[in-house]
């Protein structure tokens, strides 16, 4: 009987250490990496729910350059339910709803995502985790629509702007008003050129100011369609603008007061129709006022210089401007064809 007991003792012992054995086998066997296939309808970062993701960016240039970055980050973040994070709130003094903004410095675990020099090109980024996303990002391809509608000027510039365009330059509401936005830095840097010594090297110059028939044209193409429209010139140098002979026509003003970009820029918007020359900052006066609610907006189709290497395979033309938005021509005359002819170069 007593051996009997011993070896059940012996039996159960032997039978313990075995199971043992088998849980830590169990226990530390290394996990298998399984191939894992994302559902259709949902995006990488919403299939891993749960998880805080931002999407970080860094503000590079001006008022102009900020909006596109804004819009295409905060759009990309609203793609990818991630949050938009910026080095600081760059537009919360002038747009409703910027002030929860998220300002914070990205981890040392964020990836690194760039346009690289793709700065007017549409680029289909894929965010799988936290992401720095570098670049300039100048393509309305990008925007959300909801994001745009809440790109709100405040109203306290607005109203400064509907004040100089009716008490000022006396145009009624009831009447067509377009906006033709100059900034004479840029023509100036390139007549300059001309008188520079042979020894000096010319600043570069990838972005082309428009000649006197652009904006002849562009004011015959919109009389045309609105016979009582009247123009609005801003500009950084009104002084400038009121010594060219195109601009000195009976239904062209150019606003003398030299007041803040943002006013500027909601005098732009306020305004019907638009007519831009060159640069970024006009194409947000254009894209938050005229062009959001179906009014014409003209721009110079030779604006971007396609040969010079700045632009050379960095820059899609329809990526830049959005479709209705009538092209001209930098030197064609009234009388030629296709004057009007939407995105040409």
């Amino acid at each position: 009987m007593r051996r009997l007991y011993v070896y059940l003792l012996i039996s159960i012992s032997i039978g313990t250490w075995l199971l043992s054995l088998y849980t830590i086998n169990r226990c530390c066997e290394p996990t298998t990496v399984q191939n894992i296939s994302y559902p259709e309808t949902m995006t990488p970062l919403e299939w891993k729910s749960g998880e805080i993701r931002r999407i970080y960016h860094h503000f590079d240039g001006r008022l102009g350059n900020m909006l596109f970055q804004y819009a295409a980050v905060t759009s990309i973040a609203r793609q990818y339910n991630s949050t938009p994070c910026f080095n600081y709130n760059a537009l919360n003094e002038f747009f409703e709803y910027q002030k929860d903004v998220c300002v914070q410095s990205a981890p040392d675990t964020a990836i690194h995502l760039t346009e690289e020099s793709n700065y007017g090109t549409y680029m289909n980024f894929t965010i799988f985790q936290d992401t720095i996303l570098h670049g300039y990002l100048q393509s309305y391809r990008y925007f959300d629509t909801d994001v745009i509608d809440s790109m709100q000027i405040k109203l306290r510039f607005k109203t400064e702007a509907r004040l100089i365009l009716s008490h000022v330059l006396k145009m009624p509401s009831n009447q067509h008003r377009v906006a033709i936005h100059i900034r004479e830095l840029h023509s100036a840097g390139e007549n300059n050129l001309i008188q520079l010594p042979d020894t000096v090297v010319p600043k570069h110059i990838y972005l082309r100011f428009p000649s006197p028939f652009f904006f002849e044209n562009a004011m015959a193409y919109i009389r045309d369609k609105h016979p009582s429209a009247t123009f609005a010139v801003l500009s950084d140098n009104p002084e400038w603008c009121e010594q060219q002979t195109y601009l000195q026509h009976a239904d062209v003003q150019v606003v003398s007061s030299k007041n803040a970009p943002i006013v500027d820029l909601a005098l732009i918007a306020e305004c019907d129709h638009v007519i831009l020359t060159r640069g970024t900052f006009g194409w947000w006066g254009a894209y938050l006022g005229a062009s959001m609610r179906g009014g014409i907006v003209v721009y110079n189709a030779a604006e971007f210089d396609m040969l010079d290497p700045v632009n050379a395979e960095h820059v899609v033309l329809s990526d830049f401007y959005p479709a209705h938005w009538i092209s001209i021509p930098i030197g064609t005359q009234l009388n030629m064809p296709n004057v009007y002819a939407p995105n040409t170069y």
